[in-house]
């Protein structure tokens, strides 16, 4: 593996006599993982797992910093249908480091600022369990699209998606948020062995503006954190000036290092770094800093090398199991208790009267088990009009208006945007000014009075949420391609079509053949 030559001499300037074995385990084999999702997956079940073996997957040592994740080499997981039911997600291991010392806990408000393509946020909304509020944005909208549909693939229910830049998301959720994740977009040195792309693309110039990138997201990412609420701060690259330095600008901020236990293998950051590559001239991505704090002179060092040794984990690839990655933890002054518990921000989302929905509460009375509808009459009052008679010819609160709100297998509050329903959970923001690219769990399509439930709901429901069922097993990549089935005898209506007993999508049976509704954009022919 050939590397940049400024590239090479940064890194010999930070590892001195350890380069070699740098050099050795960056240039071989990647690293990679799955994590198994809790949500359709009771525990590490020995027949996922198994049923992968048999793939040719082979499974080998656990991730000690998730419990829920197991390395693996040779084969194709990506493409087992097991993927594409959601049971667990490919990460590779450092990646998952950051969300542990997150910590997410249910019924928090987490946001995770950096998102795409999903994995920390769907590594959060599992620690999470269901309840609590995750926004999970991506400033690049196409990078959204498949953020929003790993979100989807997982069967998450609580997530609002947003395609914003922060600077925009910090004016409508300044200090909203217990937990917050920057997993930053950055110069990339970490996935040189996965991603030859990274390697070509490097440049001290791309670290300069990764740096500078980087300290104003997270400028804007303070800002959104509640007093007493905690901040991870991560990078997948090696860069001093992307690592210890971003640390350097928190605590300028105001944040306080939080001390975190290391892993075997893991290191503290060090003021060293820093130092060692903005000493010389050559080797520093910022040169001519616009920013007087980026200068060596005006940084403390002692105080940044106290707070690396307590906040902040490096992994190298030569010793650890797993790609090159940074991360440091902090703590905003303050009582987070005082932030306890879900609230409106953001204004209301507009809800849904039965009427609205009456095709999806038909679809639920007879595909779905245990969903229920609890309606509430919102009045609107009107004294210089006093009561008047309402159609039926009873007298009745001028504009009342029966709204709903869905309970049992999933619960919260449908409203529609567009003609898409979606389901609200307890406490979500409003959306109005807000680039939104899923909010909520995605019920399904209402258009001329009829009801079409989407995949998505299809992939948070198992086989005991819905009354029909039709099991396909060895033909599940056919289904996947697109492809309807012949069956005799069977009721008509919507299955959930299962492989292994796990949900994969939806067929609708009539005259003798499953039609195939599997999203047309998601197939993957074989």
């Amino acid at each position: 593996m050939s590397f940049d030559i400024n590239f090479e001499n940064r890194i010999r300037a930070l590892l001195l006599e350890d380069y070699p074995d740098f050099e050795k385990a960056i240039s071989g084999e990647k690293i990679s993982a799955l994590r198994i999702n809790p949500f359709k997956v009771t525990g590490l079940k020995n027949e996922v797992l198994d049923d992968l073996k048999n793939a040719d997957i082979r499974i080998t040592n656990e991730v000690d910093w998730e419990k829920n994740a197991r390395v693996y080499s040779d084969g194709a997981p990506g493409k087992h249908p097991f993927h594409e039911a959601g049971l667990y997600y490919i990460q590779e291991p450092s990646a998952m480091a950051p969300v542990h010392y997150l910590d997410p806990k249910p019924g928090e408000k987490i946001l995770d600022l950096c998102a795409a393509p999903g994995g920390k946020s769907t590594q959060i909304a599992c620690r999470m369990n269901g309840e609590g509020i995750l926004v999970t944005n991506e400033i690049d909208k196409k990078r959204a699209q498949i953020l929003s549909l790993n979100i989807e693939r997982l069967g998450i229910r609580n997530a609002l998606v947003t395609n914003m830049r922060p600077e925009k998301l910090s004016e409508i959720f300044e200090g909203y948020f217990d937990k917050i994740l920057v997993d930053a977009p950055c110069s990339g040195e970490g996935m040189f062995r996965k991603n030859d792309e990274a390697i070509d693309n490097w440049s001290l110039e791309n670290v300069a503006l990764c740096a500078k990138r980087q300290k104003d997201i997270l400028i804007e990412a303070v800002k959104m954190l509640a007093p007493g609420g905690r901040l991870v701060y991560s990078t997948c690259t090696f860069a001093p000036e992307e690592d210890e330095l971003q640390v350097h600008n928190l605590i300028s901020m105001g944040l306080k290092p939080l001390d975190i236990q290391l892993f075997d293998g893991m290191e503290r950051g060090k003021a060293r770094y820093l130092e060692s590559i903005l000493n010389d001239g050559a080797l520093s991505a910022i040169s001519h800093p616009q920013d007087e704090n980026n200068s060596l002179e005006n940084i403390d060092k002692d105080l940044l090398d106290s707070s690396l040794s307590k906040c902040s984990v490096r992994l190298w690839p030569h010793r650890i199991s797993g790609e090159g990655h940074f991360l440091a933890a902090f703590e905003k002054a303050g009582d987070i208790t005082l932030n306890k518990g879900l609230y409106g921000i953001n204004g209301k989302l507009k809800t849904v009267n039965s009427d609205d929905i009456k095709s999806f509460i038909e679809f639920a009375n007879e595909f779905l088990v245990d969903v229920s509808f609890a309606e509430e009459t919102a009045k609107r009052s009107d004294d210089s009009k006093g009561d008047k008679k309402n159609k039926s010819g009873k007298k009745g609160q001028r504009g009342a208006k029966s709204l709903v709100r869905i309970e049992g297998v999933f619960s919260g509050t449908p409203f529609m945007f567009g003609e898409q329903l979606y389901l609200a959970p307890e406490g979500m923001p409003g959306i109005n000014g807000l680039s939104v690219m899923r909010p909520g769990l995605h019920l399904g399509t209402i258009k001329n009075g009829r009801f079409e439930p989407s995949h998505a709901l299809a992939l948070t429901l198992s086989k005991e949420n819905v009354k029909l069922t039709y099991e396909l097993s060895e033909k599940s990549m056919q289904f996947i391609g697109g492809m309807s089935f012949r069956e005799a005898d069977m009721q008509n209506g919507w299955y959930l079509v299962t492989t292994a007993g796990y949900s994969l999508g939806w067929a609708k049976y009539a005259g003798g053949i499953f039609k195939n509704h599997y999203p047309k954009g998601l197939r993957i022919y074989t």
